[in-house]
């Protein structure tokens, strides 16, 4: 019996298609010539007209903005302004309201004065005066408060020199009265719209006036300074110029006919090359007895060959299977039709003979074939496969829960990482990218030595639901990440244990260019529960683009000076090509653990963990090099060593990436995880930007900063996300590159640079044992312990954080392994231990079996 198929189209009725196709064509051509419109001539003088409308009213607006910022001014430099300011004589400022037209509210501001306006009014217009003060230049600016639209112009006293204070003007809606007069809504839709920065995507709308029109148009924008942009849509009522005929008609009929033909034709073409490759491969699969259905084709007539080739071979596979089954002993352990399977257990002889006949026709062989090398190591051949569902034995046990975690997927290997469940995550994760409209995904592991077999497992299952695969091959993970924005699909899966015991291993998937987390992996695993895999044809392509990867960074970073660093990679997947890249940069390169090695003979690949630091302290100042790196076991973290042979922990590396990135790119948001230094957010309002703390969390950060389109995030593990000149995801080698470029660019060494940066006393991030089932329970309980929360100020986005006038501390599940994770700082010795001290005593309470490291 067929396998139900989709209805196929003949040679025939493409035919017939052409056909009509040409005579639509023609007949198109005939109609032509009755057209009387000069579509290019028209075009010309729709834009001339719409230009010209534009223009007039922008002109229209900047002269109104120039009275305005004129009268300002001159208010500014009167010198009753400035007395006014220094004795607080209100009568001054009734008299300005008169002299400003369209005033609402006139404030008269000392420096002192003026820090509350953000809870008055809002975060702009306190923004608006602080830039002020400091000199920049005047800007009138839309703000909405209340649902209500009004504008605010600060202008300093004296208008020169340095200023004493601000004048601050509120303009209502009648401050637009002279524009609106000049403007005719007639002739179509004129809107006006604030953006401060180039990076905003909507803004504020300031103005609009007419009607849309019905037809589509084409709008003209133009500035009318660096921030506000008029933008003109004309009316459906406009010049007309007179009708010209069109030359040629028919000749151009005719070649749409000709071009219509040919593409008919092509694609005729490519159907019959692909039937007849996919027919190869079902005679192929059919006589080595590994398909005994018609796999389905578009075209009819190979569908028809398939059931003809079918239903003459039914008679002789029946002799066969018969003379095979009388034939088989105890011993023998192939299948039906004679195809080895090294993932099934042996049969005893009883078992076999009895259940080869009821599951002959249920069998399906393995897809992908294996090659050794002579070097041992496993490689891929590039293969495609049918469709037809792997049958993959299946495991009983109930697949682990807690392997699904808010960011990845991370088990132990063989134990919780059982072949099973990996292929099935490969049918779940295939399924997910075909159900986002996506064919391929992008493959890489990293250096553990269960990375290579999983990864052939987690491939057999992408193929099965029919996910064509990228074979990257061993590579940090920023690399994998890399290749999904620059790859012919966005999709990609990462298999590493990051800084996890070399008996872990796990997952980390990105569809569309976004990392799956919290709900996204939960369905991953409801769909392996409920088996709800896709299937489809699918192929396997090994590609290299670790040259392309690394030209991407060299060619962004130009490092200032020659430079001497340290690399230690803890013989994790990042040493080869962060070794190569530094070079390339022209830095000095002494490696330290940069080959791979999946046991991790000379310290755990956790560059968060103090004692993994020690090895590459003692090796930047035996060099006398300038700094050292130190990278974890996947190379998406990165920590720093100064030559003095400190610690710089990421949270202050993050301010040297904050002092290089915000002043290009001034207003924009900043991401920093809850284990941050309390000296970051200071430092980000300081340079302009805007301070956001969030969860610890790759994926989660990640989704924040494209929510946000923030210009950089940072974690206290080492994880940073720069978008700014990059993708926006976490490269331990990329941020390694913009570090080393920055501080190349400075004549002080690494430690006098470090030194100016504000610092805490403060601890390394410090881990608890606990289980899985109890760490968030436990935080719950802190959260509501009154005795511990009415100490300080209280911040739950992500665990616990406490902060008081002189410190902080943190305790917070860890969301990839079965630990609490702790943080303190503050001004002293002393203030972190009494801060550890309230801690203590909390979770004593709560939980007093569990071991302090404090």
């Amino acid at each position: 019996m067929t396998a139900p198929r989709r209805k196929s189209l003949t040679i025939a009725t493409y035919s017939r298609i052409a056909i009509w196709l040409a005579l639509l064509f023609i007949a198109s051509g005939y109609a032509l010539q009755s057209v009387q419109i000069n579509l290019l001539t028209q075009s010309d003088v729709d834009s001339a007209f719409s230009e010209a409308v534009a223009s007039q009213a922008a002109q229209a607006l900047k002269t109104r903005l120039d009275d305005t910022q004129r009268l300002q001014l001159a208010s500014s430099s009167h010198e009753a302004t400035l007395d006014a300011l220094l004795t607080g004589n209100r009568t001054w400022l009734s008299d300005l309201k008169h002299l400003l037209p369209g005033t609402e509210d006139i404030r008269l501001l000392t420096p002192t004065q003026s820090q509350n306006l953000q809870a008055e009014f809002s975060f702009a217009v306190q923004d608006l005066v602080n830039r002020t003060l400091r000199g920049d230049e005047m800007k009138l600016e839309a703000v909405n408060i209340n649902g209500e639209q009004s504008f605010f112009w600060a202008s300093p006293v004296p208008a020169t020199g340095t200023p004493q204070g601000v004048l601050l003007v509120r303009y209502g809606q009648d401050w637009l009265n002279a524009f609106r007069s000049s403007v005719s809504g007639d002739l179509g839709q004129i809107q006006v719209m604030q953006k401060l920065t180039p990076q905003e995507r909507t803004g504020i709308e300031v103005f609009r006036a007419g009607k849309s029109p019905v037809k589509s148009t084409s709008p003209v924008t133009l500035p009318i300074n660096d921030y506000w942009f008029l933008t003109y849509t004309p009316s459906d009522h406009r010049p007309v110029v007179s009708l010209l005929d069109l030359s040629y008609p028919w000749l151009l009929s005719l070649l749409l006919t000709l071009s219509a033909l040919f593409a008919i034709l092509f694609i005729q073409k490519r159907a019959l090359h692909k039937n007849r490759s996919h027919f190869q491969q079902f005679l192929q699969r059919f006589f080595k007895q590994e398909i005994n259905s018609n796999p389905g084709f578009s075209l009819k007539l190979f569908n028809e060959l398939a059931d003809d080739v079918l239903l003459a071979s039914e008679p002789l596979i029946d002799r066969l299977n018969s003379a095979e089954t009388s034939a088989k002993t105890a011993a023998l352990t192939v299948n039906h039709k004679a195809r080895q399977r090294d993932d099934l257990p042996e049969l005893d002889e009883g078992d076999e003979m009895g259940d080869e006949a009821e599951n002959a026709d249920n069998r399906e062989p393995r897809n992908a074939s294996r090659t050794e090398s002579t070097t041992g190591s496993v490689r891929e051949q590039s293969a495609t496969y049918d469709g037809t569902p792997l049958d993959f034995p299946q495991n009983d046990d109930e697949l682990p829960a807690h392997m699904f975690r808010a960011y990845d997927i991370r088990g132990i290997v063989e134990k919780e990482l059982t072949d099973d469940t990996v292929r099935n995550i490969g049918k779940a994760l295939g399924s997910e990218v075909k159900a986002r409209g996506f064919e391929r995904i992008n493959l890489a592991w990293d250096g553990r030595l269960s990375s290579p077999s999983l990864a052939k497992l987690l491939q057999e299952g992408l193929l099965s639901a029919g996910c064509s695969v990228n074979r990257l091959g061993q590579l940090p993970t920023g690399a994998l990440y890399y290749a999904c924005f620059e790859s012919d699909t966005p999709c990609g899966v990462m298999i590493t244990g990051s800084h996890n015991p070399a008996e872990y291993n796990g997952f980390k998937a990105v569809i569309d260019q976004q990392p799956l987390s919290e709900e996204e992996i939960q369905a991953l695993a409801q769909r392996i529960r409920e088996s709800d895999y896709t299937h489809g044809y699918a192929g396997v392509r090994e590609d290299d683009i670790s040259q392309n990867y690394l030209s991407r960074i060299g060619n962004d970073v130009q490092v200032g000076r020659d430079m001497h660093i340290v690399i230690d990679a803890g013989n994790g997947v990042a040493g080869p090509l962060a070794a190569e890249l530094f070079r390339e940069l022209g830095a000095e390169v002494t490696e330290l653990y940069c080959d791979v090695d999946g046991r991790f003979p000379n310290h755990h690949p956790d560059p968060g963990e103090p004692e993994n630091l020690e090895d590459l302290k003692h090796s930047v100042l035996l060099h006398n090099a300038d700094l050292g790196f130190a990278f974890d076991g996947d190379g998406d973290r990165i920590l720093m060593i100064d030559n003095e042979g400190n610690t710089i922990w990421p949270d202050r590396m993050m301010m040297l990436l904050l002092e290089d990135i915000l002043p290009r790119r001034p207003g924009s948001d900043v991401l920093f995880d809850v284990k941050s230094t309390r000296h970051l957010a200071p430092m980000i309002n300081r340079l302009g930007g805007r301070p956001t703390m969030w969860k610890t969390g790759h994926s989660l950060m990640k989704r924040k900063l494209k929510e946000t389109g923030a210009a950089i995030g940072g974690e206290f593990s080492g994880h940073f996300y720069i978008a700014e000149r990059w993708y926006g995801f976490d490269d331990g080698l990329y941020v390694g590159a913009r570090l080393l470029e920055i501080l190349s660019n400075r004549q002080d060494s690494v430690a006098d640079v470090c030194r100016a940066l504000p610092e805490d006393i403060s601890t390394p991030e410090l881990t608890v044992a606990i289980s899985e089932t109890d760490k968030f329970t436990l935080i719950d309980a802190l959260c509501s312990d009154e005795a511990l929360t009415s100490e300080g100020r209280i911040f739950k986005t992500d665990g616990l954080r406490i902060e008081f006038s002189d410190g902080w501390g943190l305790v917070r599940a860890s969301n990839t392994t079965p630990k609490l994770t702790l943080r303190f700082a503050g001004d002293s010795d002393e203030t972190v231990a009494r801060i550890q001290t309230i801690m203590k005593q909390a979770l004593t309470r709560h939980a007093p079996e569990i071991q302090l490291p404090f």
